[in-house]
Formats: C-alpha cells, sequence, structure tokens
C-alpha cells in the first residue's frame, strides 16, 4: 500500500512539471489557477489528507482586488492546504528552493523566496509582494517565520503586512490545524519542525495510516487602513490565535 501511495505521488509530481512547463504556456490566468487548485487538491488526496474550510474566505473576484493570506505555520503541507481554497503566490524561506522536486516546483510558480535572516532580502521580498499585489494576484505567507507543533501562534511578523498596506491589500487570516481523519485528535505527523528533513516529514506523512485532515478556520478580513504594519500583524495574530483556540475545543 505504501508503495503504491509513492508511486502516485511520483505520478503526481510528474503532472505538476507537465502542467507548469506544458500547459501553463497555452493557458490564461484563470486557467492557471484552476490548474493549481485541482493540483494541490489530487495530491493531497494521494497522500491521504483532506482539507476542511471553516468559516467563510472571501473571495475576491479574480479581475478584483487580490487578498493577503496569512497563517500559523504547521508543515510544508499548508501551502498546498490553502492553495485548494484560494490559490495564491507564496512567500518561502530560501532553503526551500533546494528541495527536491518541490523546489523547481516551487520556482515554477512564482514562489517568493525570502533569506529571513537579511533586512535586504526581506525588503526585496516587500517589494516582489507588492507588485505581485499590484498585478492582482492573491499572496499568501506565514508571518511566524518558523512552524510550531500547531498548539500556538508565534510573534507574527511585520514585512508581509507592509505590503499590503502599500497595495491596500484586505488581509485575510487563517488558522491551520491538524487532526487525525479517524480520532479527530490534534495530530503532529505533518509538523515540520526541528532538525527533521524534508524527505523524512514527506516519509512520515505518507505513513498515516489514520490519514490527516488540515482544517481551515477564516476569519473576516482585515483591512490595512489606519494601521501601521505592527498593529496588522497584532489584530492578524490575535485572530488566528482566537480561531485556533476554538478549533481545539470544539
Amino acid at each position: 500500500m505504501l508503495l503504491i501511495k509513492y508511486l502516485r505521488l511520483i505520478q503526481a509530481f510528474l503532472r505538476a512539471f507537465w502542467i507548469l512547463w506544458v500547459r501553463f504556456p497555452r493557458l490564461n490566468r484563470e486557467e492557471k489557477l484552476l490548474a493549481i487548485q485541482t493540483w494541490s487538491t489530487q495530491t493531497l488526496a494521494v497522500m491521504g489528507v483532506t482539507v476542511n474550510v471553516v468559516g467563510h474566505i472571501e473571495r475576491p473576484p479574480l479581475s478584483n482586488t487580490p487578498q493577503l493570506l496569512v497563517a500559523n505555520h504547521v508543515s510544508w503541507l499548508d501551502p498546498v492546504a490553502i492553495q485548494t481554497v484560494q490559490p495564491s503566490i507564496f512567500v518561502a524561506k530560501e532553503e526551500v528552493r533546494c528541495w527536491p522536486v518541490v523546489g523547481a516546483i516551487a520556482q515554477a510558480c512564482g514562489v517568493v523566496f525570502v533569506n529571513r535572516g537579511s533586512p535586504s532580502s526581506a525588503r526585496h521580498m516587500v517589494t516582489q509582494v507588492a507588485t505581485a499585489m499590484g498585478s492582482g494576484h492573491s499572496v499568501a505567507g506565514f508571518p511566524e517565520g518558523t512552524s510550531t507543533l500547531g498548539h500556538t501562534v508565534d510573534m507574527f511578523h511585520g514585512n508581509l503586512f507592509e505590503a499590503a498596506i502599500q497595495q491596500d491589500v484586505p488581509v485575510q487570516p487563517l488558522a491551520l490545524r491538524y487532526t487525525s481523519t479517524q480520532t479527530g485528535d490534534h495530530c503532529t505527523r505533518a509538523a515540520f519542525v526541528g532538525d527533521v528533513s524534508f524527505l523524512s516529514s514527506l516519509h512520515q506523512v505518507m505513513r498515516a495510516r489514520d490519514g490527516i485532515c488540515i482544517t481551515l478556520h477564516a476569519s473576516p478580513c482585515l483591512m490595512p487602513q489606519g494601521h501601521s504594519r505592527k498593529s496588522l500583524a497584532l489584530l492578524a495574530r490575535s485572530s488566528v490565535t482566537a480561531q485556533l483556540e476554538a478549533l481545539s475545543v470544539s
């Protein structure tokens, strides 16, 4: 069974390369977003991962206002889960560029990479994100700057929010919680923390016989008017924390 899952995952990665390098040049923007959304949904299913959305993700028309989606960060699965409900350009740490297969897919999808220890890289990231939003693209990122086990939410850094303020783009807070599909208990199998490598983490996910459910709880959008990047970051973190706590007791 595990071997079959891996074979199907390899097929999914090959499909991603075909979509990005063969189909994308012939697709318009809306078709590209739909292709990414469909691939993400199918690939999670191959890995035994389901996505459950609580609340309402306010999706503006594709030709209208973009969004900045911000969430707590647990796993490398987080971006894939968000892509199933709101295809976006993602902000990721520079190390992702070197991950096998995934790094190439990320680059082809237009991921904005940032060296979190470099102020100049952070400023360049803000410029790139603001440019993407100015072109009508929604952008998603994880302002904690690191991943956790999913029990708590670390401080949100303000760089991403600076881009939202510059472009006057609404901020959509998302709380992500991982549970066992069968029992509903909190699940840390997909948590990407410590010194675990991407391949080791992938193997843990693939071996999860009881399945993994990612619940995305969407809070009402926050408008950037009148906020500094610090106050907007604090408000977004408070919203994500409140929803994560609500998920934990539900």
